[in-house]
């Protein structure tokens, strides 16, 4: 390539690297790299000079696309290798750069002073450290100037009452820009990306950094950890964790408790990111310590440590899970029962904290330490866990009462005892969230009582039965909606015209209540009554029969003998029609019927098969999917329980055509050695699908 190509070549990487567009800017670093990386030493520095004036013309403009391209491309020269004079300059610009109007850019200067840190070693920090830290100082503390006073906010109020100014409290909106809802989840100046600069010059430089970590910078690096912004925090246990890996050991044993309460707080943020970054932090920092200072943190670091595999955020639970196998090995239940008190103490206050995530997490803990840890050191602290569940039963957040309802389950099986005391009160909260509006609230409610009837036998048979001859038959009683669609032209009352026009009714969807899945959401009082969670639309009279549906599929399994009973009941309910959610109701009984068929054995369910026919085949064509896939599986699985041929002797002459219908899966081959040349697709079924170990 001649000297004309070369400059040619240069105008245009610069040209690229100063596009509008991030896909442009991007192509043309790429091609410079590749450049840089495929030309012999003379033409990678003949193209570098003639690059040279468009970087700087680059650096020095006005557009800030043109600015982070320049810094980009000035990344890529120093990689593949410079002089001093370039990187003189080079830090010059970036320094110039170091509070940039753009976040882009300054983020782009702290990528190239660290390269400029991998070249120049420590004395890059000591050129720039200076003006960074200043720039961490001058940004750490902001005027809010637009601010609306607590007086201004107390006054909007003043002529509501009470009530109303408790929910403004607790939903109190805010201006966009104002409030401390901006303070969390806005930037903060430059102070994000200067923690993110010294960051980089810290990682450029490695284990030779270690010496300039003075307690002076260490408390800086802490003061973002307390900050109100959560990117500041968050950047702050990344430059922990970069901290951590140039610390010298004998320094990093010394500072280790004070790093255990950082890294603590940071485990239990309320925001997701907050605590990815602090378990990465985490995991450097366990890994670097030797064996006896490692066991020296577990006190403090082991409860959230603990938690956050069950925390909701993917990335938090999956890194958490990781890191657990990484440093507890095969030990970690030994762990956890040494350090019990602790962890149960974290578990309850987690219990209570403001994110609903956190709390629903909390209550998955406590179910697995009742099960899976040395049931000793479990066993003293049986009645602090289960009043946390308590109070987590009454929660406004359905998945934290669903998680709760798990645990006293597994609570019950495994510390029979020490629940005794409290049984009566969960009884109480069994019984009322087997008809909460939530389904798997409602079936988990069933599980648990399941686990009660293993526990303590036919007396809670006996209460069990007793409350499910009220709720079975309660779908009876669902009112009707047929009055508001009566005038459609269909077969059904519930058909596709009637479905389309529910679907649309601005009655269903107007004016009604908005619930937020953030984990900003308040936490509301507690209360005291069995379901005084916040937010609950009135119970619908089905739910009662659907909860109850899922106790029957329980019972069957711990008390067989007592299922007969609401047999005829079932069947009765799986012919309502008369409600828009009867075909979810009707779901739910074929889900659970083959379970309940299994539990009571072919003989004592063989006499109740005719009257479910009828029902039963009526779903397999609803129109409801979920209904008719269910119903499908429903008829296969009493099928291959009563046998192909006895079951087709009960059916007429039209279910057995409806017997081809697509939901109905096969026969199962009969089992022997000699089975698999019996049916026409016995090779086939007899290879089955593999388990995908879901309950």
């Amino acid at each position: 390539m001649d000297d004309l190509q070369v400059i040619s070549f240069a105008s245009d990487l610069a040209k690229g690297l100063g596009d509008q567009t991030h896909l442009g800017r991007e192509k043309a670093v790429e091609k410079l790299r590749a450049s840089l990386q495929s030309y012999g030493q003379d033409q990678a520095l003949e193209l570098t000079n003639a690059l040279k004036p468009h970087l700087f013309e680059l650096l020095s403009s006005e557009a800030w696309e043109k600015r982070l391209g320049g810094f980009k491309g000035s990344q890529v020269i120093l990689e593949a290798g410079s002089d001093q004079d370039l990187q003189e300059l080079l830090l010059k610009h970036a320094l110039r750069c170091l509070e940039d109007s753009e976040v882009r850019v300054r983020q782009a200067v702290g990528d190239l002073l660290g390269m400029l840190a991998k070249l120049e070693g420590t004395s890059l920090y000591e050129k720039v450290s200076k003006p960074i830290l200043e720039s961490i100082e001058s940004s750490f503390d902001r005027d809010d100037g637009g601010r609306t006073t607590d007086d201004e906010d107390s006054a909007a109020g003043d002529s509501a009452g009470f009530m109303d100014q408790m929910m403004q409290q607790v939903y109190k909106v805010d201006t966009p820009g104002k409030g401390q809802m901006r303070h969390m989840s806005e930037g903060w100046k430059c102070l994000e990306t200067s923690y993110r600069a010294l960051q980089k010059v810290m990682e450029g430089c490695g284990e030779d950094f270690g010496p300039f970590l003075t307690p002076a910078l260490r408390d800086l690096i802490y003061r973002s950890l307390l900050h109100p912004n959560r990117f500041v925090r968050e950047i702050g246990y990344f430059v922990i964790r970069s901290m951590v890996s140039s610390m010298p050991t004998d320094l990093l044993v010394s500072v280790s408790d004070e790093l255990s309460k950082q890294l603590s707080d940071g485990l239990s943020d309320n925001w997701s990111q907050v605590r990815y970054a602090a378990s990465v932090a985490t995991r450097a920092f366990v890994e670097a310590l030797p064996g006896e200072a490692r066991e020296a943190c577990f006190s403090v670091l082991l409860p959230p440590m603990c938690l956050n595999r069950y925390y909701v955020a993917e990335g938090v639970r999956l890194y958490s899970q990781e890191t657990w196998r990484l440093v507890m090995g095969d030990g970690g239940r030994e762990w956890t029962a040494k350090f019990a008190n602790e962890v149960v103490s974290y578990y309850i206050a987690q219990s209570k904290a403001n994110n609903h995530a956190v709390r629903e997490a909390a209550c998955a803990c406590i179910a697995e330490l009742m099960v899976k840890v040395d049931s000793d050191a479990v066993r003293p602290h049986v009645s602090r866990l289960l009043g946390a569940l308590l109070l987590a039963f009454k929660d406004a957040s359905w998945p934290v009462r669903d998680a709760a309802c798990v645990a006293t389950g597994r609570c019950v099986g495994a510390f029979k005892e020490e629940t005794l005391p409290m049984l009566d009160d969960l009884y109480e909260l069994w019984f009322a969230h087997l008809w909460d509006n939530i389904p798997s609230v409602r079936e988990d409610s069933a599980v648990a009582l399941g686990n009660v009837v293993r526990s303590y036998g036919q007396e809670a048979v006996d209460k069990i039965v007793e409350k499910m001859k009220v709720m079975l038959p309660h779908a009876k009683e669902q009112p009707s909606e047929s009055h508001r669609y009566a005038g459609l032209d269909n077969t059904t009352t519930f058909g596709v015209a009637a479905k389309r026009a529910r679907d649309n009714d601005e009655a269903l969807h107007t004016n009604q209540t908005m619930f937020s899945c953030g984990s900003l959401a308040p936490k509301l009082q507690r209360g005291s009554g069995c379901m005084d969670h916040g937010f609950s639309r009135e119970k619908e009279p089905w739910e009662a029969s659907d909860g109850a549906l899922y106790m029957l599929r329980e019972l069957a399994q711990v008390a067989p003998k007592e299922v007969p009973r609401f047999l005829p009941d079932v069947a009765e309910i799986a012919g309502l029609k008369h409600f828009a959610h009867a075909v979810n109701l009707h779901e739910t009984i074929w889900k659970c019927l083959p379970k309940i068929a299994t539990g009571m054995g072919k003989k004592a369910f063989k006499p109740y098969v005719e009257m479910l026919l009828d029902p039963m085949f009526h779903s397999l064509s609803c129109g409801h999917q979920l209904a008719e896939v269910a119903a499908g599986e429903c008829i296969g699985a009493i099928r291959d329980l009563l046998g192909p041929n006895i079951f087709a002797g009960r059916l007429s002459d039209q279910q057995q055509l409806e017997m081809s219908n697509p939901n109905i899966p096969p026969p199962k081959p009969p089992s022997g050695p000699s089975a698999m040349g019996r049916h026409p697709m016995g090779n086939l079924h007899a290879l089955g699908t593999p388990s995908l170990g879901v309950k």
